[in-house]
């Protein structure tokens, strides 16, 4: 067995699925998309379901269209793996006014409902209360009935949700998703940990790491600077990626790692240099 690790690449050392967040691909259409991961060495993608017409019109997709997606993953040999729901940082749960509390109710029904008819096992939720808008004392409070209410809908569906650490002022740290989990107190919503959010909010990243994944369900990868969240080519960023590998497998990570980039440029050669790049990671 040690031989066997010793010969794979060092992203391949911590986890049997890789996944690509959506963002990062530049085909025209699905077909295209599903073929261009599965072509790079990805075992699965991150559908994105952000605040924009576009992706909310994902929302109301058929039973034809959502039959239709998964056979273009299927064919290609992928597979829909989580549905990233970034709406709620527009809609936010945490919201002093009812009727936005509501939309966001509906939106991450309707994405469990989405997960469900696209075989996804997760739905990942952004970690904001509120970030863009009023916020009271009783920011925090409300995020937890609504994330109670939707893992209820959830747990009736067979779909897992995960809480991203993100930037902004709520949940940025490996102890705020713990404590939020402690809160919510549902056994099956667990911790979706991004590592370069911790870079960007000036974390210990190692540190940061180390102590949220017994909660995890899953690891983004994206690299980034203090205060810089998106956009940081890999190896441009303060994120230690040999010291992170190396706390993955040593924990014998169970859950997926993905990569998170956007291909702004469409550039074809992203989603396999980014790949590459990790097999250039040595283990300290």
């Amino acid at each position: 067995m040690t031989c066997r690790k010793g010969r794979l690449p060092a992203i391949r050392r911590v986890s049997s699925a890789i996944g690509l967040y959506e963002k990062a691909l530049s085909g025209r259409t699905w077909a295209d998309r599903f073929r261009q991961a599965t072509t790079a060495g990805y075992d699965f993608v991150e559908l994105s379901i952000d605040s924009s017409p576009q992706k909310l019109e994902r929302l109301s997709w058929s039973e034809r269209e959502r039959s239709t997606l998964r056979q273009y993953a299927a064919d290609a040999g992928s597979r829909i793996g989580t549905i990233v729901l970034s709406a709620h940082r527009d809609f936010p749960w945490g919201s002093p006014e009812a009727s936005i509390r509501h939309r966001a109710d509906e939106l991450a029904r309707d994405a469990i409902g989405l997960a469900r008819d696209l075989g996804a096992h997760c739905v990942q939720i952004a970690g904001y209360f509120v970030f863009d808008g009023q916020r009271d004392e009783n920011v925090r409070d409300r995020f937890i009935e609504g994330m109670r209410v939707a893992a209820a809908i959830a747990d009736e569906q067979g779909i897992t949700l995960a809480i991203e650490n993100v930037d902004g002022q709520d949940v940025l740290s490996a102890s705020d998703g713990i404590a939020l989990l402690a809160d919510i107190d549902v056994p099956d919503v667990k911790l979706y940990i991004d590592v370069g959010n911790y870079a960007g909010n000036r974390l210990d990243v190692v540190d940061e790491l180390t102590t949220a994944l017994p909660y995890a369900y899953a690891v983004q990868f994206k690299d980034a600077r203090p205060g810089v969240f998106r956009r940081v080519p890999f190896g441009n960023g303060v994120v230690p990626w040999p010291e992170v590998l190396a706390v993955l497998e040593a924990s014998e990570l169970r859950g997926a790692v993905s990569i998170e980039m956007w291909n702004d440029d469409e550039d074809p050669a992203m989603v396999a240099d980014a790949l590459r790049w990790f097999e250039s990671v040595t283990f300290p």
